[in-house]
């Protein structure tokens, strides 16, 4: 009884949190809208396809959530050394845009240096992430 509970506390949550998002979507359409500066609509614009993105994770939680969603050690073998490729690229980025941030002076600049350094870091923890399944998944690997 107590899991059917919570699968169906986390499925209102979703629910809601979905709705917020929708709600940001909208809220940063107006904020474009509403300006001709080149930097608010870029901003607005970035949260807006990170709330669009949030709405794509939410909506994969649903699935995960009914149990139609699974990760074997064979799928993560299959692409084991893609993923390690991949953080090589992001941790080059992410040493790169340090580089980049530290020289800039450009208060602008650096902001959204600032943001695609953020970006970096997430990309490279999520990578980091599915390799960390492949270590669950393969405790010996």
């Amino acid at each position: 009884m107590a899991v059917v509970e919570r699968k169906e506390y986390f499925e209102e949550g979703v629910e809601r949190w979905l709705r917020l998002e929708d709600e940001t979507i909208a809220s940063c359409e107006r904020i474009m809208d509403a300006t001709g500066n080149e930097l608010v609509k870029l901003m607005a614009g970035l949260v807006k396809t990170d709330s669009e993105k949030h709405i794509e994770i939410l909506n994969f939680i649903k699935k995960t959530l009914d149990g139609t969603i699974s990760l074997t050690p064979e799928e993560l073998g299959d692409v084991s050394q893609l993923l390690d490729e991949h953080i090589k690229l992001e941790k080059d980025s992410i040493t790169l845009g340090e580089t980049e941030y530290e020289e800039s002076r450009h208060f602008v600049v650096r902001h959204l240096l600032s943001y695609l350094l953020m970006d970096e870091t997430k990309h490279f923890k999520i990578f980091n992430q599915l390799r960390d399944f492949k270590r669950k998944l393969y405790p010996y690997a």
